[in-house]
């Protein structure tokens, strides 16, 4: 089928976001589907360890009589507006405003838009679905275990993969919860972030099985680290509960997840989507057992390994995807 690709423009408050619409030649008006980006400023192919995945789902879906539109978050690539200081409401109105641009689009079915959001982008598709017309929500790894339970979890896996030993895993739990109530409270970023940054200052100082650290050094972890946690997008994540996100969803609802992602861990957020969602006759979960976060076949599902492998998402899981949103 042959793809006409369009570089559009879509307001939304205070900016403009640049995309990509591709939509299949001739007669409309279509089925649409708009790609939501998960955490971090991501340009609109959620470029990640040299993959373009929000690429590789929209020339996928286009090819099979769908438009696609996919767009630069706020302050990347030609989008204007400042990521720094978006957050995860921002960015559900965003997707709002986007959807409504789509509806009015000649080539685009309203009756029949679907988002898609992977990772965090999955629970923002959610809570932005019910102030929309969209028909469904297509979750690709979105979080249903309650937000700070996750990343502790991932912390923990990860720091295990690197090598870490049970003392410094510990370690990082204990600072981990500090840090996490600091940026949850409603104070302002300007008072907490200098507090964030002292706590972890300690606990780098302290760190178990390894030699005194290097203050400057410290000093510049310590920095670069709660400017990451004191952001508001993070800050913004960590009061988010998936559940309550979740069970107010009355739309179409699709969870995906790989058996071994090390970002958001697929058994365990199957399990919890399937309680949250025991009431919704119109919800339904797959797990690919041997997929990884960008949804490519994995051999231990690690980060390290997402750049040697097969660009993703896997054409099985969106062939799964594909037949889900063909039946109404």
């Amino acid at each position: 089928m042959e793809v006409c690709s369009e570089e559009v423009r879509v307001p939304v408050a205070q900016a403009v976001l640049a995309g990509t619409l591709l939509a299949p030649a001739g007669a409309g008006p279509r089925p649409c589907l708009l790609l939501v980006s998960g955490s971090g400023a991501n340009d609109r192919d959620e470029t990640v360890c040299g993959h373009t995945p929000f690429r590789v789902i929209a020339e996928y879906f286009a090819a099979r009589g769908v438009v696609v539109l996919r767009c630069d978050d706020r302050g990347v690539g030609g989008s204007t507006g400042d990521a720094g200081e978006q957050d995860f409401d921002g960015s559900v109105a965003d997707v709002v405003a986007t959807c409504r641009w789509l509806a009015s689009h000649p080539a685009v079915d309203a009756e029949r838009i679907a988002l898609l959001g992977h990772s965090e982008g999955g629970l923002i598709a959610a809570a932005a679905a019910p102030q929309t017309e969209a028909s469904a929500v297509v979750m690709l790894a979105g979080p249903a275990v309650p937000i700070e339970r996750l990343l502790h979890e991932q912390a923990r896996t990860l720091s295990a993969e690197a090598g870490a030993t049970s003392a410094q895993i510990e370690h990082e739990r204990r600072m981990n919860e500090q840090v996490f109530a600091l940026a949850r409270s409603s104070r302002g970023s300007a008072a907490v972030r200098p507090e964030i940054e002292r706590v972890i200052r300690e606990y780098l100082r302290s760190w178990p099985d390894l030699p005194a650290a290097d203050e400057a050094a410290v000093n510049e972890n310590a920095r670069v680290m709660a400017a990451v946690v004191g952001a508001p997008a993070y800050r913004s994540l960590l009061r988010q509960e998936p559940a309550e996100i979740l069970g107010r969803l009355d739309r179409r609802l699709l969870a995906v997840y790989g058996g071994k992602d090390v970002q958001v861990p697929g058994v365990a957020n199957a399990d919890a989507y399937r309680r949250i969602a025991a009431g919704h006759r119109h919800a339904t979960v797959r797990l690919f057992p041997d997929h990884n976060h960008l949804f490519q076949q994995a051999g231990t599902g690690s980060i390290s390994e997402y750049e040697s492998l097969p660009p993703g998402p896997d054409t099985a899981v969106l062939r799964e995807v594909a037949d889900w949103l063909s039946t109404r």
